[in-house]
C-alpha cells in the first residue's frame, strides 16, 4: 500500500499501519471518562485524510453551504448525519469504502502519527462511535457501544473558554467530547444556532467487524412498571397528609471528590446538585433529573436521575442519565404531556447552542427518542439557554416551554405543530426563573422568579396573547433573589398551588410579611388571593453564612407536580440534602400549625397491610419482564409488599428485592445480563444497610454503610486488581 494517495476530490490520504496503544489517560487534567486506561489493538491498516474536510471539498457534495465557514478553510457546523452522508457520497463516487474514524482510530493516529495535521489545533471532529464508558478489558478494533445519546467528538472541548474551562485542558489526544448527532446549522435559518466548531476527517477502509459493546441504560430506566392497575389509588384526600423525605444521599450532597468516590458513586457525580426537574409519570412513579457539578458553568456538569417508584417509600440511589461530554448540561425540565414524557435542558456555554434541546418518552422514561433541536421560524430575542420548571399546552394545543431570558426576565418558547417548529413568543415576563401556569380563560399567569420586585413584593405577569405582551402587578409574596425559584401548578381540583420563601437570600422582607422560612399556598380564584401556609420541615440553606443572613429556611430552586392519586410532590434544593415533600390539599387548608420534627415528618404511618396481590408484566415476545406484590396499608396507601423480581429479555434475573410496607428488607441483588453479580444491598434490622459493588471479574469494587440516605462508618473503593484507591470514615 502506498504511504500517501490523493483521491478524486483532492484529499491527501495518509496510510496508518496496524499496531497497538494505550487508550485513555490518568494524568491531570485528564477527565474521569478517559479511564480506565486500556490496551487497544488496531488490526487493519487504513488511510486517513491529512486534514479535516475543506469547504471546497464538501461543496462538491452539497452546494448549499452558507453559514458553515466558522473554521475556514474547513467545513464546520454540519451534523454527524451530514458527515455520514458525505462519506456515503464519496464511497459511491469512487467505489471505495469511506467512513468516519472510530474513536480508537482517531486517538491512535493522534498519539502515534505526526504527519496528520490539525488534530488538536483545527476544528473539533466527529467520530463514528456513540459515546459511552470505556470497557474494563483490553479491546481489539473497538467501535463503541450499541446505542447512546451523543456521538463522540475529538480534538478539544466544546464549551467556550472560561475561568472553569481552559481550552488547553481539553486539546489533548485522549480527551473525549460529544454531542447529539443532529446538532448542526440549518441553512437559511433566522438564527445562528448550530454554527458550531465541529468538522470531520475521513477514513478509507472497511468497517471493523467488531461487536458493539452492550448499552447499559440508567438505573432509572430499568424495572419500570407500565401497567400497574393501582396508579389512581389514594387514601382519603380529606385527611391532612404531609411527608418529608431526603431526595439525594449524603454523600453525594455537598461532598468532596474522595467522599463521593469512597461511597461508591460513579466518577461523574459531583458535590453540588441543583436546578431539579421532576415529573409524575403516568405509571405513578416520581422521576427526578438534576444536574451534578462543582461549579455551575463548568463543562463537566452532567445530569443524573432518580426514581421514587409507585408504592415504594424510598428514592432509588441516583444514576447517570443524560450527558453531552465536555458540555455543560444545565437546567433540566420534565413535562408529562398527556402520557408523553418530554425532557428539556440547555447548554449555556456551548458555542452557538440552541435555546434548548429535548427528547420524549412514551413508556414512563424507559426509552427516549433521539435528541431533537428546535427549528425556530422567527428571529429569537435575548435569552439564556436555561429552561425553568413549567411547560404546558394552551386551550388550542399550543406547546409552551419556560426559559430564562436576559437579566430579570423570562420567556416562553412555543410550538403550534407538536414541536416540529418553534417560535419566540417575543414577550418577556417580570422575573428570572418565572414559573407559569395556564389560567381557565386561556390567559397565562407567570409568577415572579427572582431579581425583580414591586415595593419588595414578587411581581406577577399575565398574558392574554400567548406570551407576546404581559400585564405586571404585585403579589402578596416576598420577592426572591439568588438561589431561589418558586413553583406553580394547576391541581386536579381546579385550584392553583404555589410554593416559595418568605424572605430573600439576604433576609429582606417587605412590610407586612412577618413569617420566616418557606410556604405553600392555594388559590381558588386564579391567583387573585391565596391561602398561605408555612411549610413544616423545610431546612436551612446549605451555606451556614447564607442561612444566618437569610434568617429562615428555604426551598431553594423548587419544582412541583401532582400525581394521579392527588398527592402533591414538591422538590427543594440548596439544602443539605435536597428534599422531597409529599402533601395533599387538606394539609395546606388545615388549621394545624403544630411544628413536627423530622422523626414524625419522615416516618411512615403504615403498620399493617391487606389485600396483597401479585402482579406480572411481560415483554412483547411473552417473556416475563417483572413480577411484584403490593397491597393497601392500614393508612390507606398502596405499598409494595413482598418479593419483586426483574428479568432480562434472555430470561436471566436482573434484580431481586423484598419489600415490607414499601421499604426494602433483607437482601437486594442486581446481576448483569450474563449472570454476574454487580451489586447488593443488605438491609439490617437496626436501620443500617450495606452497599457492596463488584467489577465484572468478581473483584470487590466498593462497600459502604448507610442509614436514612446518609453514609456512616468506613467506606472503601478498590481498583480492579484489589488495591484500595479511596477510603473515608463518615460520622
Amino acid at each position: 500500500m502506498e504511504t500517501a494517495i490523493t483521491n478524486s476530490i483532492g484529499m491527501v490520504m495518509i496510510l496508518v499501519q496496524t499496531g497497538n496503544f494505550l487508550m485513555g489517560s490518568n494524568v491531570s487534567p485528564a477527565k474521569w471518562d478517559e479511564q480506565p486506561i486500556h490496551k487497544v489493538e488496531i488490526t487493519q491498516p487504513f488511510y486517513i485524510s491529512e486534514t479535516e474536510v475543506t469547504i471546497d471539498q464538501f461543496s462538491q457534495f452539497r452546494a448549499e453551504i452558507d453559514g458553515l465557514d466558522y473554521f475556514k478553510p474547513y467545513i464546520t457546523g454540519i451534523s454527524w448525519y451530514d458527515a455520514m452522508d458525505f462519506c456515503k457520497w464519496l464511497s459511491e463516487k469512487e467505489g471505495k469504502s469511506y467512513r468516519l474514524p472510530t474513536e480508537a482510530e482517531w486517538e491512535y493516529v493522534c498519539k502515534t502519527n505526526t504527519s496528520i495535521k490539525n488534530m488538536l489545533s483545527g476544528p473539533r471532529e466527529w467520530c463514528l462511535d456513540w459515546y459511552g464508558d470505556y470497557s474494563e478489558e483490553d479491546q481489539t478494533d473497538p467501535i463503541g457501544i450499541e446505542y447512546g445519546i451523543a456521538k463522540v467528538v475529538r480534538g478539544g472541548g466544546l464549551d467556550t473558554e472560561s475561568r472553569d474551562s481552559k481550552d488547553d485542558d481539553y486539546a489533548r489526544p485522549s480527551n473525549r467530547a460529544g454531542i447529539a448527532p443532529s446538532f448542526g446549522y440549518r441553512t437559511g435559518s433566522f438564527n445562528d444556532f448550530g454554527k458550531h466548531n465541529i468538522g470531520f476527517r475521513v477514513v478509507q477502509a472497511p468497517m471493523p467487524k467488531t461487536k458493539l459493546i452492550e448499552y447499559q441504560p440508567s438505573y432509572s430506566q430499568q424495572g419500570v412498571k407500565q401497567n400497574d392497575p393501582n396508579i389512581n389509588h389514594s387514601f382519603d384526600l380529606q385527611k391532612p397528609y404531609l411527608r418529608k423525605r431526603y431526595l439525594l444521599p449524603t454523600p453525594l450532597e455537598n461532598s468532596s471528590r474522595n467522599d463521593i468516590d469512597s461511597a461508591g458513586f460513579p466518577p461523574s457525580f459531583r458535590g453540588h446538585n441543583h436546578s431539579p426537574a421532576v415529573e409524575v409519570c403516568s405509571n405513578g412513579d416520581v422521576l427526578l433529573i438534576i444536574y451534578t457539578s462543582y461549579h455551575e458553568y463548568e463543562p463537566e456538569v452532567s445530569l443524573i436521575a432518580s426514581r421514587l417508584r409507585f408504592g415504594a417509600e424510598q428514592w432509588d440511589m441516583p444514576d447517570t442519565i443524560f450527558d453531552f461530554p465536555n458540555v455543560n448540561d444545565h437546567a433540566p425540565l420534565l413535562w408529562n404531556d398527556d402520557g408523553i414524557l418530554h425532557f428539556f435542558w440547555g447548554n449555556p456555554k456551548l458555542n452557538n447552542a440552541f435555546p434548548f434541546q429535548w427528547t420524549s418518552s412514551k413508556d414512563n422514561g424507559v426509552t427516549w427518542d433521539e435528541i431533537k433541536f428546535p427549528d425556530f421560524i422567527n428571529k429569537v430575542g435575548g435569552h439564556s439557554r436555561q429552561p425553568i420548571n413549567t411547560a404546558f399546552r394552551d386551550l388550542n394545543g399550543t406547546m409552551f416551554v419556560s426559559s430564562d431570558a436576559v437579566g430579570g426576565t423570562s420567556v416562553l418558547w412555543a410550538s403550534k405543530d407538536n414541536g416540529k417548529t418553534w417560535y419566540d413568543t417575543e414577550g418577556r415576563s417580570a422575573g428570572r426563573h418565572t414559573t407559569y401556569v395556564l389560567l381557565k380563560d386561556g390567559s397565562i399567569l407567570g409568577m415572579g422568579g427572582k431579581n425583580t420586585d414591586i415595593d419588595g413584593f414578587m411581581p406577577k405577569a399575565i398574558s392574554k396573547d400567548g406570551g407576546k405582551t404581559w400585564e405586571i402587578s404585585k403579589t402578596p409574596f416576598c420577592s426572591l433573589s439568588n438561589n431561589q425559584r418558586p413553583s406553580i401548578i394547576r391541581l386536579q381540583s381546579g385550584r392553583l398551588f404555589f410554593a416559595g420563601d418568605f424572605q430573600r437570600l439576604n433576609g429582606f422582607q417587605p412590610q407586612g410579611i412577618n413569617q420566616r422560612g418557606s410556604y405553600v399556598a392555594l388559590s381558588d380564584d386564579e391567583g387573585n388571593s391565596w391561602h398561605i401556609k408555612k411549610l413544616q420541615g423545610a431546612q436551612p440553606h446549605e451555606n451556614p453564612e447564607i442561612f444566618k443572613a437569610m434568617q429562615g429556611e428555604t426551598i431553594g430552586y423548587s419544582v412541583a407536580r401532582q400525581a394521579p392519586n392527588g398527592m402533591i410532590h414538591l422538590i427543594t434544593t440548596m439544602n443539605s440534602p435536597c428534599l422531597h415533600f409529599e402533601m395533599n390539599e387538606a394539609w395546606i387548608l388545615s388549621d394545624d400549625t403544630e411544628e413536627l420534627g423530622d422523626s414524625e415528618l419522615m416516618k411512615s404511618k403504615a403498620m399493617s397491610i391487606s389485600g396483597v396481590k401479585t402482579y406480572e408484566e411481560k415483554c412483547p415476545d411473552g417473556n416475563l419482564k417483572l413480577k411484584y406484590s403490593a397491597g393497601i396499608a392500614d393508612d390507606g396507601r398502596y405499598l409494595l409488599h413482598g418479593k419483586e423480581t426483574w428479568f432480562y429479555k434472555n430470561g436471566n434475573k436482573q434484580k431481586e428485592a423484598i419489600y415490607k410496607l414499601g421499604y426494602k428488607v433483607g437482601t437486594e441483588t442486581y446481576w448483569s445480563r450474563d449472570g454476574k453479580k454487580l451489586w447488593e444491598w443488605q438491609y439490617n434490622e437496626d436501620g443500617t444497610s450495606i452497599w457492596t459493588q463488584w467489577y465484572r471479574n468478581g473483584q470487590m469494587k466498593a462497600q459502604s454503610t448507610w442509614r436514612n440516605f446518609r453514609c456512616e462508618g468506613v467506606a472503601t473503593r478498590w481498583d480492579i486488581d484489589g488495591k484500595v484507591i479511596n477510603q473515608e470514615h463518615f460520622e
